[in-house]
């Protein structure tokens, strides 16, 4: 059995950020991934203010901006009838006032390395089983890796597994679980000139599409109800691309490296809520607790600040030599508010640009059109999707309305 002070299941963005986090206060940390290696990603993200703030804490800020396609401008259109509203986020007063839109598993790469350059451990193709706690301050992992048991002894166990996570269904923390009638398809096209400077998104009722830059490709995603998917998917892939070009004509020649479904990913979405995020011994950080609708681009994001403030409690912990749950708290206290408002904020947000009602659709371009010619409502707006701020005052409320 192989001793490590941190135990962490999950070796995606918001585990690897933490594994930095306490790697480089000198702790010993071990991480569970079940896939084997990384996996070239088929879709973008794009990582926001608080995001970028999170990785300038990490020391890792100028290397993730060498793999990352910066930006200033969102411009909105509706379907067929024009511009909506251009968002500038160069207004925001934040030293990171733009987005960085990067490849997820060249992102991974950068974290990886500079895990392993603090002697950080990664067990990969290794499946979580169960945990359990031996009653002299320690927390026994049992995983298995190509057939075998495999045994770790931690002082503290954290879930970075997603919205599945087996860690929080190991400890029995209750969840909440709300299903959306989303659907999305993600997918990375060749370069397009004109979208190196700003992103673009449109929208109808019942669609939304965005073209994001990344270096070297096109981030793509395209939404459309679930309920619809099987009838979309029948139209065939050519199809589909005569749809896109047909949206955003400049990425026509882009798609020639998109053959078929197998291209793309896609997913459908859900909300998570956990009663709690932590228990003795134990902590679960990102989607395992607070999974959302994606409008706002914030999973990953709020699953980095999630590891800067997860990893500064665990540090209290070892000083006061105090893993309870009590100890642990303090981690919860000082996310659960943002998270929850986000996730409200996307929801709501996904309400009126994702819909297939003419009213949500009527007052969703309003408040759009109202976003982009007012400037200190663009920064509010703003500050808000970019994770800056924890709540709206009913007379900013108010002011997206009349």
């Amino acid at each position: 059995m192989e001793n490590y002070d941190v135990g962490i299941v999950g070796a995606g963005i918001g585990g690897l950020a933490l594994g930095c986090a306490l790697a480089s206060n000198g702790r010993s940390v071990c991480l569970l991934e079940a896939k084997p290696g990384v996996t070239q990603s088929k879709r973008g993200l794009t990582l926001q203010p608080n995001g970028l703030e999170t990785f300038q804490k990490l020391g890792l800020l100028d290397r993730v901006v060498r793999i990352g396609a910066k930006i200033n401008l969102v411009t909105w259109y509706e379907l067929g009838e024009g511009p909506l509203a251009t968002l500038d986020y160069s207004i925001l007063d934040h030293p990171h006032n733009y987005l960085l839109t990067v490849v997820p598993s060249q992102l991974e790469l950068v974290l990886r390395d500079a895990f392993s350059d603090m002697g950080g451990t990664i067990f990969e193709s290794t499946f979580f089983r169960e945990i359990r706690r031996t009653g002299f301050g320690r927390v026994e992992l049992k995983a298995v890796r190509a057939g075998a048991l495999v045994e770790l002894s931690t002082r503290i166990i954290v879930g970075a597994d997603g919205e599945n996570s087996r860690v929080r269904q190991a400890l029995k923390m209750p969840v909440r679980l709300k299903e959306y009638p989303d659907h999305f398809f993600f997918m990375l096209a060749g370069p397009v000139v004109s979208l190196q400077r700003e992103a673009r998104q449109y929208l109808a009722r019942g669609r939304m599409v965005g073209f994001y830059p990344t270096p070297g490709s096109t981030y793509i995603f395209y939404y459309l109800p679930s309920r619809k998917v099987d009838e979309f998917r029948a139209q065939g892939f050519q199809s589909f691309k005569k749809e896109l070009a047909s949206i955003e004509p400049e990425v026509s020649d882009s798609l020639v490296g998109l053959e078929s479904w197998d291209d793309i990913t896609h997913s459908s979405n859900r909300r998570v809520d956990a009663e709690t995020w932590v228990a003795d011994q134990a902590a679960l950080l990102g989607d395992a607790v607070h999974a959302l609708d994606p409008s706002w681009a914030q999973g990953a994001n709020l699953a980095l600040q999630d590891a800067v403030a997860l990893a500064r409690t665990i540090e209290t912990c070892f000083d006061l030599n105090d893993f309870s749950a009590n100890a642990l708290k303090r981690y919860e206290e000082d996310r659960r508010r943002q998270a929850e408002f986000v996730q409200n904020g996307a929801e709501r947000t996904a309400q009126l640009t994702a819909t297939e009602s003419r009213f949500y659709h009527w007052l969703g371009k309003r408040i759009l059109v109202r976003t982009g010619t007012n400037r200190e409502l663009m920064r509010v707006a703003l500050q808000a999707s970019c994770g800056l701020t924890d709540h709206f005052t009913l007379r900013e409320k108010m002011r997206f309305l009349i």
